[in-house]
């Protein structure tokens, strides 16, 4: 296992690749971010502890639920992708500026 292996804030990464914004995790690294989540811990807290039996089905659950709309059409990314620009725009980053008027 190297150093990084199950840390999803140094396994996930955010890169443009053949002109297609593409965002990838390991499966390994999604389940083992979300047994030490928020939700696992306050679930085992609470007496009612979760554990996942399968990675790779857990990770095409989690997939569905990043995909799920909402009536006004939108997902967990475009909600993702609205922060994310909106962040962009106020740190002045690159590639953004205020249109002219």
């Amino acid at each position: 296992m190297s150093n990084n292996e199950g840390c999803a804030r140094l396994e996930s990464e955010a890169r443009i690749m053949d002109g297609k914004l593409v965002i990838s995790l390991r499966v390994s690294t999604l389940a083992h971010a979300a047994r030490h989540s928020e939700h696992f811990f306050n679930c085992a807290e609470s007496g009612t502890p979760l554990k996942i039996t399968d990675e790779v089905v857990f990770a095409e659950s989690v997939a569905r639920a990043l995909n799920r709309e909402e009536e006004d059409g939108s997902t967990p990314i475009t909600r993702m992708l609205d922060e994310a620009t909106e962040w962009v725009s106020e740190q002045g980053e690159e590639g953004i500026e205020e249109a002219g008027g």
